[in-house]
């Protein structure tokens, strides 16, 4: 709707004018009576076009045109004057007037006119303000860079073009949504999430419909009320934005005054600047898009571990392009490979490499497919280097080959590990296929718990008795057959439920050869999402048979000791007892004492051999045990003689000796503990008698202690009686030491190594 200020100092003519324009011809009229009126509206409000009488007093057409002129020079003004004043009306175009219309008599007449000269004027100064936009449009977006400039620029001249007051541009991403991207002239909250999440589907929907939307007040009051409360919008504008067809997002124009609708020409006007916007939005966008591409592509060459290439297909392989990474593969510049400046490239590959690598790349270049090459080269210092090469041909439009382009990379390290790798996998079927046990390969594909057998050796077979074609795909119980021994189920049980290796040191299992028993060692691995379970089993049969034979050798070894142990004993008791009725029957008190020391002698070796028949260790007696029973016998044969002595005993528990060394020191312990019964105390006095027997830092230490009236001092030194010589021989079979410590009553040590080193 063109919007015009008309002034005239006759009120008929105004109204009358009014009424012509607004009726016939849908202008939006406004009339002041004076040039001073018009000055304060033009400041105020904005208009299309001033229609001006001439003659009004205090100033008149063509002063208020010349002040106009002074602050807008294009906004188009008429002056409406009478025949008689053509120089004024020629005054007035040298002024910058649009046009004059004179009044005629009939006012339909001239107003019409006046309306036809009106909106000639206006669509002259729309064209030529649409020309300059786009002009300062194209400028600007051919010397800006980043899209948020163009932007910018984009609402400026939507804003400009429409006349309105306010611009916001939405665009489109990928997945087809619609987010605010540039904002002029509307509040900060415009951009509140609130709104926009109101406005977009609104948008939307409205886009669906038309691809422009022209709302008044009431619209946006019913429809969108938070524009007209918060950004006191009365009319609006929402318009497309495509490109080549393609929706690109869209521009919303908003007016602060209450327009019903923008005029068609307007209309065209800014159509044209939309598709112009959305070109340069695309257009922007797509460069952006561009720059990002060369940006990622020009990234992912210059940090790809290898050289990127493009060369022609001739026997030099001479280069077009080589990237910045040929210096750490071949030791040369690009500038250096680039036209063969200085080596070329076949030059660098190994001779006895290129005729296949010709080959390889004339049958793929003939398919029009991808080629992979492995071979060696030369760097500039003349190492050794293995390289993978993977590229196409490129073709022109008629399909004939121009060149190649492709990727180098070093593998050198690679290619020694692979190498390393098949070895040891060599090693690894070597092992598998030769090795003496049998060993099974369950794999659990589909993650159910059916463990599929997928590969076995040799030995398995023959341990079998059946092929492997036979058994390949049975399951872990079907290998064993339908009556798998409960330990074996219950290993693998445990191995899937904690993942722990399990070892059956022996199993019986009946297989097609017959009840063989057999060790099984177990095993669980993951690779990705699949498990496989390792079998790795022997025959132990024959080693259980002799195992069992050994074992009932011994126990029969056993008994035969055992029993060698009590005819010993039984021996020793015999002359015992024949030692004690030869003490009956003499009358001398000093025989009597030798019968008796060697009763007890005698009793010492046969507890000994008494004690290693009632034990399940036959070779070994506890000290602990053998020592309180050698003094219980002592108090009973010595019961007469002292009642009064205490004996106490102090031995380590843990203390075992082999027969060899528990001879000695019981015979040591008899002789020194008789000693002290006998000559220690006095008669019928009070004593104690200790024995104490540890081990510690691999020496057994044994002592015998009283507190009796204590030996001679010189009797410790060069003592002569047989006991004296007795234990003195005994401690030199034990290899061990006799001490004297000093101290009440008499104490004798015996120290001797433990000959193991340990307890």
């Amino acid at each position: 709707m063109t919007k015009v200020l008309l002034v005239d100092d006759e009120l008929v003519l105004l109204d009358l004018g009014c009424q012509i324009l607004e009726k016939r011809f849908g202008f939006s009229v406004e009339t002041v009576g004076s040039g001073e009126e018009a000055l304060n509206k033009l400041s105020s409000e904005r208009f299309d076009a001033v229609i001006s009488d001439y003659a009004m007093p205090g100033m008149d057409g063509l002063e208020l045109l010349r002040r106009i002129r002074e602050e807008d020079a294009q906004i188009p003004f008429v002056l409406f004057t009478v025949k008689e004043r053509e120089k004024v009306a020629v005054e007035a175009l040298n002024s910058g007037a649009n046009f004059y219309v004179q009044k005629e008599e009939s006012p339909h007449i001239a107003f019409t006119e006046l309306a036809h000269k009106v909106n000639t004027a206006v669509e002259l100064v729309r064209a030529e303000n649409n020309l300059v936009i786009q002009r300062d449009l194209a400028i600007a977006s051919a010397n800006s860079r980043e899209i948020k400039e163009i932007l910018a620029q984009c609402l400026k001249a939507a804003i400009k073009t429409s006349f309105m007051d306010a611009a916001a541009i939405y665009l489109m991403d990928d997945h087809d949504h619609l987010s605010l991207t540039a904002v002029d002239g509307f509040s900060p909250e415009y951009s509140d999430h609130i709104i926009q999440a109101h406005l977009i589907p609104l948008f939307f929907s409205l886009l669906r419909v038309s691809d422009t939307v022209f709302r008044d007040q009431k619209t946006i009051q019913e429809y969108s009320r938070t524009l007209f409360t918060s950004e006191n919008i009365h009319s609006d504008v929402v318009i497309s934005l495509t490109h080549h067809g393609k929706p690109i997002g869209l521009i919303h124009l908003a007016s602060h005054e209450n327009d019903q609708e923008l005029p068609t020409p307007l209309q065209r006007s800014l159509h044209g600047i939309v598709v112009q916007i959305a070109g340069h939005i695309s257009d922007c966008i797509a460069e952006d898009a561009l720059r990002e591409s060369e940006r990622m592509v020009n990234t992912l060459i210059t940090n790809l571990p290898g050289m990127v290439y493009k060369c022609l297909f001739d026997e030099e392989r001479t280069m077009e392009f080589v990237s910045e990474g040929s210096l750490a593969l071949t030791g040369y510049h690009p500038s250096d490979l680039v036209q063969n400046q200085n080596p070329t490239y076949t030059s660098l590959i190994h001779p006895d490499d290129r005729p296949r690598i010709i080959e390889v790349i004339q049958r793929a270049v003939n398919r029009h497919a991808q080629f992979k090459l492995t071979y060696r080269i030369f760097t500039s210092s003349m190492k050794f280097k293995w390289v993978m090469e993977q590229g196409v041909g490129v073709y022109d439009e008629n399909e004939d080959l121009i060149g190649l382009e492709g990727f180098i990379i070093d593998i050198t390290r690679q290619k020694v590990l692979d190498d390393q790798v098949k070895t040891s996998q060599n090693r690894l079927n070597m092992l598998f296929s030769n090795m003496n046990a049998g060993c099974a390969i369950f794999l659990d594909h589909d993650g159910d718990g059916r463990f599929i057998l997928i590969e076995m050796n040799a030995a398995a077979e023959i341990m079998e008795g059946r092929k492997k074609e036979t058994l390949l795909g049975k399951t872990f119980q079907e290998y064993f057959g339908l009556s798998i021994p409960k330990p074996l189920n219950d290993a693998l049980s445990n191995l899937l439920t904690y993942g722990k290796p399990q070892n059956l040191p022996q199993i019986y299992l009946n297989t097609p050869s017959g009840k063989k028993w057999r060790e099984v060692y177990l095993s669980q691995s993951h690779i990705g999402n699949e498990s496989e379970i390792f079998l790795i089993y022997s025959d132990v049969t024959s080693r259980v048979r002799d195992e069992e034979q050994i074992i009932a050798s011994l126990h029969e070894k056993e008994l035969l000791l055992k029993e060698i142990h009590h005819r010993v004993k039984n021996n020793l008791q015999v002359i015992s007892g024949i030692l004690k009725l030869q003490a009956m029957r003499t009358t001398d008190p000093v025989t009597t004492e030798i019968l008796q020391d060697c009763r007890n002698q005698v009793f010492s070796m046969a507890s000994i051999h008494e004690l290693l028949y009632s034990s399940h260790d036959i070779g070994n007696i506890n000290i602990k045990g053998y020592v309180e029973n050698l003094i219980n016998h002592l108090k009973q044969e010595y019961e007469g003689a002292n009642s009064s002595i205490q004996y106490i005993t102090e031995i380590d528990s843990t203390i075992v000796l082999d027969i060899e060394r528990c001879i000695p020191c019981g015979l040591i312990l008899n002789e020194l503990i008789t000693n002290a019964v006998k000559y220690a105390f006095e008669p019928e006095g009070k004593g104690e008698i200790r024995v104490t027997f540890t081990h510690h830092d691999h020496m057994y230490r044994m002592e015998i202690s009283d507190n009796g009236r204590g030996m001679p001092k010189e009797k410790k030194t060069s003592g002569t009686s047989l006991g004296t010589e007795l234990v003195n021989r005994l401690v030199h079979q034990l290899k061990g030491e006799i001490r004297y410590p000093e101290g009440p009553g008499t104490t004798i040590t015996i120290v001797f190594n433990d000959n193991q080193g340990s307890g």
